[in-house]
């Protein structure tokens, strides 16, 4: 069937009104997507940049070294057993915030302040995994302004077993933080009695995600910006305090919380810990001979090695037979020196004489590095 001139017509007429309602929407999609990516762009852009005060951090020479690092800078300290992990707040330069952490590591914190992802911590919130698995340290502890706060608290709840604690600077957790072990988390809240930007209801309910122990402080004067260097911040009341006050009683606070935690964790670590030995050198262990009275001096290789040389007046007693109370050490607070022929028989029988209850026993590894011949028969 043929169509007639007027059905050829309608039939071109929708063809022609389909294809430009397609170009129309890819048109707007294309204007959209241009508008979006623009927003997003001006967005993005749209920070809080570090003031002038913040250069002199960078050039500082003294007890810290401030470096750059693929995910920021790292504050190491004279002390390299306790380190902090800082989150910055939204769409504020992460170096905004050298000047408070350099105070922290100055007081023996090494800190790692982390740059995010467009400066929001959201989109870098498990960034402190990258660093705790690339540095070694006893004592972890992660730290945010704002919403670099709340990712901080977000990421130390999943973590509660590797970290030894929280510091949130006008910030709360939306995720629970209390632990099975409620003295092995600690957690302390910083704000300011002027803060305008923190969401006081939210900041309250918060409270109920909180460990039974943590600590609030509240900075009289303080307000929301000035935990940085950055200028006013949109939204805030005035400080009645000045920056450098706020970041300094800031400072105190956390030190005053570190260093509660970790003595706390050192006492219940050597409670349960069991007894051990001193590990010292061969020149430490010479000094001892030559000035301290009643020392007995162990070698503890088998009698065949004994007897082909020996440091003078050695008593042997080889690691094998160490299994019980020895008639030669009977008292065991007498300072005991042990050694061997390359310093692991040595420090094997130094632990099991620790184990025994021997208060005083120091393994100075083997005769092969001893460096004085001669004392040797």
């Amino acid at each position: 069937m043929k169509l007639s001139h007027e059905n050829q017509r309608n039939t071109s007429a929708m063809g022609s009104l389909s294809v430009h309602r397609k170009k129309t929407a890819i048109l707007v999609i294309a204007i959209l997507s241009v508008l979006l990516v623009t927003a997003g762009v001006f967005y993005v852009n749209d920070y809080y940049h570090a003031d002038e005060s913040v250069q002199e951090y960078l050039e500082k020479t003294g007890g810290v070294s401030v470096t750059a690092i693929a995910d920021g800078m790292y504050l190491d300290g004279p002390k390299d057993d306790t380190a902090l992990i800082f989150y910055p707040g939204a769409k504020v330069e992460y170096t905004a915030y050298l000047p408070l952490l350099y105070q922290l590591a100055e007081k023996g914190i090494d800190c790692f302040l982390i740059q995010m992802p467009c400066n929001l911590a959201f989109l870098g919130q498990n960034k402190a995994q990258t660093i705790m698995e690339t540095y070694k340290y006893d004592h972890w502890y992660v730290s945010g302004h704002s919403l670099g706060g709340a990712m901080a608290a977000s990421y130390a709840s999943k973590h509660l077993e590797e970290l030894d604690g929280l510091i949130l600077l006008a910030a709360y957790p939306v995720k629970s933080l209390i632990s099975d072990s409620q003295d092995s988390f600690s957690v302390l809240s910083v704000y300011g009695s002027n803060d305008g930007v923190l969401n006081q209801k939210k900041y309250e309910a918060g409270n109920a995600r909180m460990p039974a122990n943590y600590i609030s402080v509240c900075i009289e004067g303080g307000n929301h910006a000035q935990f940085g260097n950055y200028g006013e911040q949109k939204g805030d009341h005035a400080a009645g305090i000045s920056r450098i006050e706020q970041q300094q009683q800031t400072a105190e606070a956390a030190l005053q919380m570190i260093e509660t935690h970790n003595h706390a964790y050192k006492e219940q670590t050597q409670e349960d810990k069991p007894m051990t030995y001193q590990q010292i050198t061969p020149q430490e262990a010479k000094e001892k001979m030559d000035n301290e009275k009643g020392i007995i001096l162990l070698d503890v290789r088998t009698r065949e090695e004994y007897d082909t040389g020996h440091i003078k007046q050695a008593i042997c007693l080889p690691n094998e037979e160490i299994i019980s109370e020895p008639e030669q050490l009977p008292d065991k607070a007498q300072p005991i020196l042990v050694y061997c022929r390359s310093g692991n028989r040595s420090r094997q029988a130094a632990q099991k004489l620790a184990d025994m209850g021997y208060e005083n026993v120091f393994e100075f590894g083997g005769l092969t590095d001893w460096p004085y011949p001669e004392m040797v028969e």
